[in-house]
Order: structure tokens, then C-alpha cells, then sequence
């Protein structure tokens, strides 16, 4: 199987596990699509297209979705949610929720659920490719830590170019993109941090 072919097997997996779980979650809580939608700030037809397995879900509808059930995006994407528990130390599994026949690739590496949500994901983004994100929830922020190579970095009409060993914070309640600003690939590690809206 080609890495393309791989992706996109990847991808309708992924699809399919999602509908499955925010079809359940959306029941188990009595929410309706409207109400839903609404929550995650998300289209309802987003919500119907994603329940019914036809949608392929941005990291950033991801990150709506699982602040609307208060959950993390792992558990979201998961078979069975995790309870949180008093553990001082509790193990965690990647997952890699975005890569490209080039070799670029995003993997969430550890999150926490409720109202605030914290994730830490690891990035690897090939020359030619840009991750394009829509608008977080009011207020998210990201941390950025370049470990090798350029990073460009957009945020609305905002952009920069950060150096390896250089870090920035983001507000992404906006549309933003990363992208390798040379011809290598640029490696670097993030911090997302979002809350859920009182409704």
C-alpha cells in the first residue's frame, strides 16, 4: 500500500470511528444536531455530514467537537472514553490525526478533558505542505517550539517565520496555517489550550 493509499484508508477510518462516537455521545447526552452545532460552534449540516461518516473533519472541528462533550480529542476519537482519574501519573497514547504523502504529519501526544482542554501535539511539516486551521473556540492559545528547521506561522492576516529554538503564542480563535518556511522539513512541538463555553 502507497502512503497515499495509506492516508487515505487512515482517514476513513477515522471517519467512520467519529461518526459512530458523536452519534453516541450526542445521545447519551440528549443533545439534538441544532443544539449540538451550536455547542461546538460548528454548521449543523457539519455535524449531520460528520454523523453520517461523509465529512473529513479539520484538527480544529475536532478540537469544537470534543470541547462540546467536554472531552479531550483522544477521547473523542477513542472506543471508549477514559475517566479522569487522582493518578500522579497516568499514561497516555499518541495519535496521529493529520500526514500527507510527503511526510508531514501532526500527532496529538497527550491531552486532558472537561470544561479546559490541554493538549501537547508533536509536528513534522514537509516543504511544499501547509496545515490549514480553521478558527478554535474564543480565546484558544498555542505554543509554539521550533526543533529543527523554519517554521511559518499565520495567524488571520499575521504571519512569521520562527527559527529553530525559537518559540511564539498564538491566539487561534482565527484561521491560521503552518508551513516550512525553507526546503527542509521543520519539526516542532505545541501546546493548545482551550476552554468550553458556558451554554
Amino acid at each position: 500500500m502507497t502512503q497515499n493509499a495509506a492516508a487515505i484508508a487512515s482517514e476513513r477510518e477515522l471517519g467512520t470511528a467519529l461518526s459512530s462516537k458523536v452519534q453516541h455521545l450526542r445521545r447519551l447526552k440528549n443533545m439534538s444536531l441544532d443544539a449540538l452545532a451550536k455547542r461546538a460552534g460548528l454548521s449543523k449540516g457539519t455535524v449531520v455530514a460528520i454523523e453520517q461518516a461523509k465529512a473529513n473533519p479539520s484538527i480544529g472541528v475536532l478540537c469544537r467537537l470534543a470541547l462540546a462533550f467536554s472531552l479531550s480529542v483522544t477521547d473523542l476519537l477513542s472506543e471508549t472514553s477514559q475517566e479522569i482519574t487522582d493518578d500522579p501519573i497516568e499514561r497516555t497514547k499518541s495519535a496521529t490525526l493529520w500526514q500527507t504523502p510527503q511526510g508531514s504529519e501532526a500527532k496529538l501526544v497527550a491531552s486532558t478533558s472537561g470544561r479546559t482542554m490541554f493538549e501537547m501535539w508533536s509536528w513534522t511539516i514537509a516543504p511544499g505542505d501547509v496545515h490549514w486551521s480553521d478558527a478554535h473556540s474564543r480565546g484558544a492559545r498555542e505554543l509554539v517550539s521550533v526543533l529543527r528547521g523554519s517554521l511559518k506561522v499565520t495567524v488571520g492576516s499575521e504571519t512569521m517565520v520562527l527559527q529553530a529554538g525559537e518559540a511564539a503564542r498564538l491566539l487561534t480563535d482565527q484561521p491560521h496555517s503552518y508551513a516550512a518556511a525553507g526546503d527542509h522539513a521543520v519539526s516542532f512541538s505545541m501546546a493548545v489550550l482551550e476552554r468550553s463555553e458556558e451554554t
